[in-house]
């Protein structure tokens, strides 16, 4: 792994001209998915499958996710790729650590992390990932404009990777055109803290899916996000008594619970 750190430090930093693409694309052939391209989709954790159509990850979709915890439930997203073999590749997301990443379920050992210090070159390090990796994270740091989106889409049909696009900010303005399926946390509610004492344990979330073709069908459902081991766990109603609402710090809360 210290090897392909090295590589994407010199890709953040860049170098020559041209020199973070050629750096990326020899790491894409050192990464090799060990998910076979072939199969037309990617596995997911269980307590998210009820949010996509035969409760799979389809190979070519654009994902973008929103509300309080967004970051938490793409890193959700994709865990279940990265606990059945496959690599993860998060880009343009400097405020990521590994513990948050580590307990949401990613597999350390097969995630590369790419600081893009400039739009642009974020969205190169996107583009020449896709295909190397079965699943690209983009955050909140990148912008795409219309013309990356239909770029970056045809290279996944072609490839087969899934784009997850953090917060939905890379799609720029909130703009959703294009993205198959959009997971959108509509509440959120933390519990764990008393009245003054205790803390934060556990994030009750109510999660609305919608999208186009086989993600046509609006779809919701309760998680606990994170859970209280940090991984996501389906929930059931909710139980009697007050539940602590997150703090305003919390919402920044979002960074406390992603940045190691």
């Amino acid at each position: 792994m210290s090897g392909l750190g090295n590589a994407l430090g010199s890709v953040a930093a860049g170098g020559g001209p041209g020199s973070g693409r050629d750096r990326l694309r020899l790491l894409g052939e050192r990464v090799a998915p060990l998910t076979g391209a072939h199969e037309r989709t990617l596995p997911l954790l269980a307590p998210l499958a009820g949010l996509f159509p035969g409760g799979a990850l389809r190979r070519g979709w654009v994902i973008a996710t929103g509300g309080d915890g967004a970051t938490s439930l793409a890193l959700a997203v994709a865990s279940g790729p990265s606990a059945a073999g496959s690599w993860v590749a998060v880009v343009g997301e400097g405020g990521l650590g590994l513990a948050a990443a580590a307990e949401a379920g990613l597999a350390l050992e097969r995630l590369l992390l790419v600081a893009a210090p400039e739009p642009r070159a974020a969205v190169e390090a996107a583009e020449a990932l896709l295909g190397a990796v079965d699943v690209v994270l983009v955050g909140r740091e990148v912008r795409l404009g219309a013309a990356d989106r239909r770029r970056l889409a045809a290279k996944l049909r072609e490839r087969g990777s899934v784009l997850i696009a953090l917060g939905g900010g890379a799609l720029g303005g909130g703009t959703l055109g294009g993205v198959d399926v959009c997971l959108e946390v509509v509440s959120s509610r933390w519990s764990g803290l008393g009245d003054g004492w205790g803390l934060l344990r556990s994030r009750r979330v109510s999660v609305r899916a919608t999208g186009r073709g086989a993600a046509g069908r609006p779809r919701s459902l309760d998680l606990l996000l994170p859970g209280p081991d940090g991984a996501p766990v389906s929930a059931g109603p909710a139980a009697a008594g007050p539940a602590a609402a997150a703090p305003a710090a919390a919402a920044g809360g979002e960074a406390a619970a992603v940045v190691a």
